[in-house]
């Protein structure tokens, strides 16, 4: 496994490394469950989403994220309450992750809401190190990648979502707690550190018919790198989005998302990556279904934009 070998000799090598730990989609914008618990209960019934996101194809080995996630508002209250579950892979090391969320939605004003959430999960790591096939100068497999890392790693996240139909603001802290990857060994250091999301979109008619939505995600690591994504999405008909979006120092993708009703949508994301990574893999595929269940077959669902 070239693509592990590789990563392996670059942290027993540097003096110190850092890497997203968060799984972040392209199609963060129409699934903002993934970043913010308190996106939870935001839309007007039970809404269950499926992604997958494969990155950096033809790369044995590269990351692999899957995600299902689901949340729906409480009846006859203001408080709304979700799941997600996600399985994130690289190579020989798998990271699974479930945590239930939690948000309390304030009306402000005739159109306009404010939400404060809270997730609480639990996420249990395993690396198969055996798997890289590490092998000594002289042949034989090396006794430091022989055996496995299982351990599991309880956190917390907190969240605040302000939306109308046409804007909204997000910020959001998901995991609240370093949890240790490992035993702080002096060779290799590895902890969970704590990710914070600032995410913003605004809808702007252009035609009764096309409707213009650009978003912005920013996001900062503690003692890691500061990195944006840029979006641009265009709504025909009420139907088909067609977009494009920007990763800092990563990646150019194309977004494509059909509404196949006011219930089910499909969307696809492809990305192809500005870094010298271009050379050795054949970009990102992201796919994501999205379904919201009704309550009553009489309810008329108004146009879903994030």
């Amino acid at each position: 496994m070239k693509f592990v070998s590789f990563l392996v000799v670059i942290c027993l090598t540097a003096m110190q490394a850092r890497a997203q730990q968060h799984p972040l989609f392209t199609q963060y914008m129409f699934n903002g469950l993934v970043i913010n618990p308190a996106y939870t209960g935001s839309h007007e019934g039970m809404t269950l989403n499926a992604s997958l996101r494969s990155q950096w194809t033809g790369m044995k080995g590269a990351p692999q994220t899957e995600v299902f996630s689901g949340h729906t508002p409480i009846k006859f209250s203001r408080s709304a309450a979700g799941g997600v579950l996600i399985h994130d892979a690289l190579g020989s090391v798998h990271q699974y992750t479930a945590y239930g969320t939690y948000a309390y939605h304030i009306p402000v004003s005739a159109d306009a809401k404010i939400s404060v959430g809270g997730q609480a999960g639990v996420s249990y790591y395993n690396a198969n190190y055996a798997d890289m096939n590490i092998v000594t100068g002289n042949g034989v497999a090396d006794p430091m990648f022989a055996g496995t890392d299982n351990r599991t790693m309880p956190n917390l996240g907190i969240g605040a979502y302000f939306y109308t139909k046409k804007y909204y603001v997000g910020l959001s802290l998901p995991t609240l707690i370093n949890n240790k990857y490992n035993n702080q060994e002096a060779v290799a250091k590895a902890r969970q550190e704590r990710h914070y999301f600032l995410s913003a979109g605004y809808v702007f008619e252009l035609s009764p018919v096309l409707k213009l939505k650009p978003n912005v995600l920013l996001r900062y690591v503690e003692n890691g790198p500061f990195q944006y994504d840029l979006n641009a999405n265009l709504l025909i008909h009420e139907i088909v989005w067609v977009g494009v979006s920007y990763r800092m120092q990563d990646s150019v993708d194309g977004l494509l998302q059909w509404n196949i009703n006011d219930q089910l949508s499909f969307g696809y994301s492809f990305g192809y990556p500005t870094t010298s990574l271009a050379t050795v893999q054949q970009g990102t595929h992201e796919v994501c279904v999205t379904y919201r269940i009704k309550r009553n077959k009489n309810i008329v669902y108004s146009p879903r934009y994030f």
